[in-house]
């Protein structure tokens, strides 16, 4: 199980900034891994630098998320279970551009348009949470019974 970190970027038109993974050839929102005594938010801000160029301000916790749809078969056959926070966020400096090794391609995809692309299924589950721009933090209501 791995803790990982992602914040949604929107656009003038509400379209959020997404990245084409290198991979998996799915589209992903900017982040990855929080490495071990880093904080959340952190990771999130760091990992945005680093596959997209741009520099973030969180602005806010969009959700949590874990469970099956976030379980990743990696062609090296790794298998991770992530527990993901996802913030939103807005930028402050840098310059988009994909970093060509994680990410081959960035840009701002509408919810219409993420629907017939490749992306990762996660987002499935998050995506009232992802466009609506605001709103409450998100999480997965609990299904476990005793």
């Amino acid at each position: 199980m791995l803790p990982s970190a992602a914040v949604a970027i929107y656009d003038e038109q509400g379209r959020v900034l997404m990245g084409l993974h290198s991979d998996r050839k799915v589209w992903v929102m900017p982040g990855g891994l929080i490495e071990p005594e880093e904080i959340p938010a952190d990771a999130a801000i760091r990992e945005v630098w680093e596959e997209t160029g741009l520099l973030v301000e969180l602005t806010g916790i969009l959700g949590v998320y874990g469970g099956r749809e976030l379980v990743v078969d990696y062609v090296n056959g790794d298998r991770a279970s992530y527990v993901g926070v996802i913030f939103r966020g807005r930028i402050t400096g840098g310059q988009l551009r994909a970093d060509a090794e994680e990410i081959l391609d960035v840009r701002y995809i509408s919810r219409a348009e993420l629907k017939e692309l490749p992306h990762a299924r996660w987002l499935d589950i998050a995506l009232d949470s992802i466009y609506a721009q605001n709103g409450p933090a998100d999480f997965q209501k609990s299904t476990w019974r005793p």
